[in-house]
């Protein structure tokens, strides 16, 4: 499932620590922090009582009925066993938070915020819509490229017992109107953030987030073919899916890279920008995008597929999902040179040798 439609480790684990954001914004976001983490935990039914409550959409209770039997295949893959979607949270509103990310104007390096114990991340997730417009058009008027994304998923990485929310059931691919993909997105997006409650480095969220996209995506896709067999449409409903994203991901991972060029060249600031607009002019273009991206944008995608490839070639070295897992599981901070470490392949390499090590 693309990270573009989810926030894969909620900055909401703030409510457990103190944190340094700066100036008013520093009280304001704890607040509502505390109070929607809260409040979706007030919310929570157990997730049988929800499968077995004729109220609640018979579409619904059969995805949530499949959710036990996804964990548990989560969990013989190597995944850790979590108490993450025992409940059941009916949201009024089509998203679970709506994500920020900075950057600025001619640079790629996005603005971090870090908190003690739960370490730096490059965005801050708001439980309320109003809120994550305010701080978006705040950091744009002190002249950043800013962005508000919604949503339909996070993971408090481990700080609390994470709610499965009516935003994460899919409708299958709304291009289509198959349903096909529906199963297939549920799966994805609770391994995905399983792989958060079981590999997650402070401080490191590219790694954390391309891991979680690699495994989540080729987790989903073994599940699919036990359950439905390889040739089933199902199957071949998911990998189209995947197929396309990824298309357009490569696509967007060349404009990052265009600009990267650009940025770091000596051209005057001025025929910079006006080169940014015709790379971006041209991404627009190319995808049919409704929404014009900007830096901000462009360093959440590179957040989450940039080192795919990378976690490819893991999974090849290692043989398996489960000692790719086993693998990623014994890094530590000690095994990044600095914080947000972009460049993995030392990381990556580190991996395959200790999937090589008995």
């Amino acid at each position: 499932m693309s990270g573009l439609r989810r926030l894969a480790v909620a900055t909401v684990v703030a409510v457990a620590v103190a944190a340094t954001v700066g100036g008013c914004l520093m009280p304001r976001y704890l607040a509502q922090a505390a109070y929607g983490q809260l409040d979706l935990l007030r919310k929570a039914r157990p997730i049988d009582d929800a499968i077995r409550d004729p109220d609640v959409p018979l579409a619904i209770r059969e995805l949530l009925a499949e959710v036990p039997a996804i964990k548990a295949w989560a969990r013989q893959a190597g995944l850790s066993a979590t108490r993450n979607y025992n409940t059941y949270v009916q949201l009024d509103h089509d998203y679970a938070v709506y994500f920020v990310g900075v950057a600025p104007r001619l640079s790629l390096t996005p603005l971090r915020w870090c908190f003690p114990i739960a370490g730096c991340f490059t965005g801050l997730g708001w439980f309320d819509e109003d809120d994550a417009i305010a701080q978006r058009d705040e950091m744009e008027a002190r002249g950043f490229d800013a962005m508000a994304r919604p949503a339909s998923a996070y993971s408090t990485g481990g700080w609390f017992p994470d709610p499965l929310l009516s935003t994460m059931l899919p409708d299958g691919d709304p291009r289509t109107g198959d349903e096909q993909t529906g199963y297939a997105d549920l799966a994805n997006v609770v391994i995905h953030e399983s792989v958060h409650a079981t590999v997650l480095v402070p401080d490191q969220p590219f790694f954390n987030e391309g891991i979680a996209e690699y495994i989540g995506d080729a987790l989903a896709d073994e599940l699919l073919v036990e359950k439905f067999g390889d040739d089933s449409a199902e199957v071949a409903a998911y990998r189209a899916d995947q197929a396309w994203r990824r298309t357009r991901t490569e696509r967007m991972l060349k404009a990052y890279k265009d600009l990267e060029a650009l940025y770091a060249s000596a051209t005057p600031d001025a025929e910079k920008l006006k080169a940014k607009a015709a790379i971006i002019d041209g991404l627009v273009a190319d995808l049919g995008l409704w929404h014009r991206p900007n830096n901000a944008n462009l360093v959440e995608v590179r957040v989450y597929t940039a080192s795919y490839d990378g976690f490819a070639a893991v999974h090849q070295a290692c043989g398996s999902l489960r000692a790719m897992i086993s693998a990623g599981k014994r890094l530590g901070r000690g095994d990044f040179e600095k914080r947000l470490q972009e460049d993995l392949g030392p990381v990556l390499d580190r991996m395959k040798a200790l999937c090589r090590r008995p």
